[in-house]
Formats: structure tokens, sequence, C-alpha cells
């Protein structure tokens, strides 16, 4: 009865499927995601991947805090910082088994969220690319 057209058809977008595949995974993942940040960060771990999550419930292209919340986020699942004996990933990895399903679950967590973080990172940066205006040399 009606002719609808969506919002991306009226002014030319391509869908942000990236974002859309970070919710996703957040959404599938997120009591891994969770369990692997408490195991690694303890309650600041949970908290950060917390508030990682909670900040893809907003509609649109998730804010910069929200992104950061994940870089720090995967920082924890890919061990940057368990060198550093002054943080708390330093003594909770150390009583990780290396060998124990949960180790190898979130190392397919990290690759995951890192894969997804990076294809979301190279999507903003062509949005930035192509929104800018373009000086004649």
């Amino acid at each position: 009865m009606f002719d609808t057209i969506s919002s991306n058809e009226t002014i030319d977008l391509a869908p942000l499927t990236t974002f859309g595949d970070l919710r996703s995974f957040a959404g599938v993942h997120r009591d891994a995601l969770l369990d692997a940040a408490g195991l690694l960060g303890a309650s600041p771990g949970i908290r950060l991947a917390q508030r990682a999550i909670d900040g893809l419930a907003e509609p649109g292209t998730p804010s910069r805090r929200t992104m950061r919340a994940f870089g720090e986020l995967l920082d924890l699942l890919m061990l940057e910082h368990v060198h550093d004996p002054f943080r708390i990933e330093a003594g909770l990895f150390a009583t990780l088994d290396p060998a124990s399903a949960s180790a190898e679950e979130i190392c397919l967590l990290a690759d995951q969220l890192g894969d997804l973080l990076a294809a979301c990172e190279e999507t903003e940066t062509e949005a930035c690319k192509s929104s800018s205006p373009r000086v004649a040399a």
C-alpha cells in the first residue's frame, strides 16, 4: 500500500555492517567476554567489559568511549600488560594454566574481537576520508 525506502537508500550510505557484527559478537559472547575479563582483570576487568558491551546498546555508530573500552578489553584479552608487576593482570595471569580450556577460549575471543575492531576502525577511517572536503592541489 505504501512505498517505502530505507533511510540508507535515500542518502546512499553503505550499511555499517562492521558495527553490526561487533554488536552481534558482543551479544552472543557476552558471558564469555565477562568471564575472560574476570579471569584476567578481576573486578576492574569485568567493569571494563561491561562498559564496552553496554556502550553498544545505543543505536548508530558506537561512541569513541565505547570503542576505547573495547580496545582496552582487547589489550586485556591479548595479555598486553601481564609483564607489568604493578598491574593486576600480572598476578592473575600467573595463576592460569595455559593448557586449560578457558585459556584457549580467551585466545579465540581475543582473535575474533581483534578482527572485528580492526574492521570497525577501517570502516570508520573510510567514512572519515569520504566525508572530508577535498582540497585542490
